[in-house]
């Protein structure tokens, strides 16, 4: 028996990754899909310099598209499955040849580094949740109809991913992308997420993450979809 949320809309959305940058463009990338890499980032202009230069490529993917967006006072999600994994290398190399790691580079490295970035350089005083899930936005959205729940009106997931540095690639078995999008959820009638148990995983291998499964079923108009992720079958419904 599948689990369904209450209905929900996408307010708005925006997106950005080296080969698909305006939004006309992801409309039509979601017809015809390909995973999306390259080795270049925005630089955000609206972000003020003391608070943009502390980002680094993944901080860039993952703010640009929220500069983008409506002004918004509500709740924030960001939805990212291995943080900056290039961060955290040199962190990891200078620990092993030092001894030691400067504190602001460690506090830059932690998982929701990122979107308490934004919030500070926005001046937004709301709540900021950090998710990593296999389950990728899908996960993004159960904790939103969680903040629904308790009385929140709007909630903006940024999600995020960046491909993976060459140290790890032997190590990967997923799609490897370069990628922000941000959308502004609330609640209303377009959309229901739901869930339910799997005796196995499905054998095939996607050729897109989780996360741009989902951008291209919300951008092509299509009626369902569902992809199984840890013996667990995630469904999106259009109303």
């Amino acid at each position: 028996m599948t689990n369904w949320s209450n209905s929900f809309d996408i307010k708005s959305w925006a997106a950005w990754s080296p080969l698909i940058r305006a939004n006309e463009d992801w409309v039509a990338w979601a017809a015809n899909p390909f995973p999306p890499v390259g080795g270049e980032f925005p630089k955000i202009e609206e972000m003020q310099p003391i608070n943009r230069r502390r980002l680094k490529r993944l901080g860039n993917l993952a703010l640009d598209p929220a500069y983008r967006m409506p002004e918004s006072s509500g709740p924030l999600i960001f939805c990212n499955k291995y943080g900056e994994l290039d961060r955290c290398y040199a962190l990891l190399n200078e620990l092993n040849e030092t001894g030691a790691i400067p504190p602001q580079s460690f506090s830059l490295a932690v998982h929701n580094a990122i979107p308490s970035l934004y919030t500070i350089d926005k001046k937004i005083n709301s709540n900021v949740i950090a998710i990593s899930s296999d389950s990728g936005i899908l996960s993004a959205l159960i904790e939103a109809h969680g903040l629904f729940a308790s009385g929140e009106s709007t909630v903006r997931i940024i999600v995020v991913e960046e491909e993976v540095p060459a140290p790890y690639q032997r190590y990967t078995n997923f799609p490897n992308e370069s990628y922000g999008f941000v959308v502004d959820v609330a609640p209303g009638s377009q959309f229901k997420v739901g869930f339910s148990a799997e005796k196995k995983n499905s054998d095939s291998r996607e050729q897109l993450s989780i996360n741009l499964n989902v951008l291209r079923f919300i951008l092509n108009g299509e009626s369902d979809f569902s992809e199984v992720i840890n013996r667990v079958n995630w469904q999106l419904r259009r109303s």
